[in-house]
């Protein structure tokens, strides 16, 4: 059982975010298990070749090091997001910075679980050599394998924290915290996961970062220490969508009405989409796409909602209705 006690303050304090460099990590696994990450295979299929190129070639011993399936990560290797909008280039430099008592001091935590290999033990015996390559593998393996793809991952990751912040306004943090994962309840400020291990956990009155992943399957993943920043890391929703290309209009009926282009529009905006999350599922110009937006948008069959700095559109109830969700 992993048991997370909140305080007063700490509800409040809790808050999603998105880590570029969480999933950067935890794409590894997916690369090295990919029998256990059907779902992604057309990703895949490219990070391979990112895995195999010349370029990653001098810095994948050390992340083989680091990130295996199986298992555990050190806490210093993916710091919470500090705030909603932390990009790639904010968090490799938060990283960099890691005390090296930190790095020895988390790697000494997983050793049981993540047995160290040459690399690893001397990551841990001289951390002011060793992060400097680690930040150079991670921003290497970010820029051929995961920023290509980051528009659409982001998309999602947005969408997802859309939808959980809908459920805490209308169940509140313990009801939206539970449904998260089936192995998760709330029970009076306790946030408990049905877990082999039995670590309990108690906030420290300004809450935790709520971090969507694309990678990672199965139960959410917390800090090994507990002198670590709290956060808890979770499955975003429809994952199963993530790589899908736009489907194709049910009903001729509705293309002749709409026109192809906005009737497929409306068949994948059950769930929330920007702009280039669209242009790249329809294949079109991002202009044509804002174009058609504004008629669906003008003729109330989607609304938009702003996240950060970008806009999400979504089907409106009578949008659900004429696209037959």
């Amino acid at each position: 059982m992993f048991i997370t006690r909140f305080g007063a303050d700490d509800l409040a304090g809790t808050r999603f975010a998105i880590s570029p460099l969480w999933d950067t990590v935890t794409s590894r696994w997916c690369l090295q298990d990919p029998a256990g990450s059907a779902v992604h295979l057309p990703w895949l299929k490219a990070a391979a070749r990112a895995d195999r190129s010349a370029e990653l070639r001098p810095h994948r011993p050390l992340l083989e090091a680091l990130i295996r399936p199986g298992a555990w990560l050190p806490d210093f290797l993916t710091p919470p997001p500090r705030s909603p909008l932390t990009d790639i280039a904010a968090e490799l430099e938060v990283l960099a910075a890691t005390d090296p008592e930190t790095v020895r001091a988390d790697l000494e935590a997983v050793g049981g679980h993540l047995p160290l290999t040459d690399l690893g033990r001397r990551l841990q015996t001289e951390p002011e050599r060793g992060l400097p390559l680690l930040v150079a593998a991670l921003a290497t393996w970010w820029r051929l394998a995961i920023e290509p793809a980051w528009a659409r991952m982001r998309t999602l990751l947005e969408a997802d924290i859309a939808f959980r912040t809908r459920a805490l306004a209308d169940y509140g943090p313990g009801r939206m915290l539970a449904d998260i994962h089936p192995s998760l309840t709330w029970t009076e400020g306790r946030l408990e996961m049905d877990w082999h291990h039995r670590i309990e956990r108690e906030l420290r009155g300004d809450g935790m970062p709520l971090v969507p992943s694309v990678f990672l399957a199965g139960r959410p993943a917390f800090a090994v220490r507990a002198a670590s920043p709290h956060a808890m890391y979770y499955a975003a929703r429809a994952i199963g969508t993530l790589w899908e290309r736009a489907p194709q209009p049910t009903g001729r009926p509705l293309a002749r009405l709409l026109g192809d282009t906005r009737a497929r529009m409306l068949a994948i905006l059950d769930a929330p989409q920007t702009t280039t999350h669209l242009a790249e599922r329809l294949g079109a110009a991002p202009s044509s796409i804002s174009a058609h937006l504004k008629v669906l948008y003008d003729a109330g069959l989607v609304s938009r909602n702003r996240q950060g700095k970008q806009v999400l559109y979504v089907c409106t109830e009578l949008g659900r209705n004429l696209a037959g969700h």
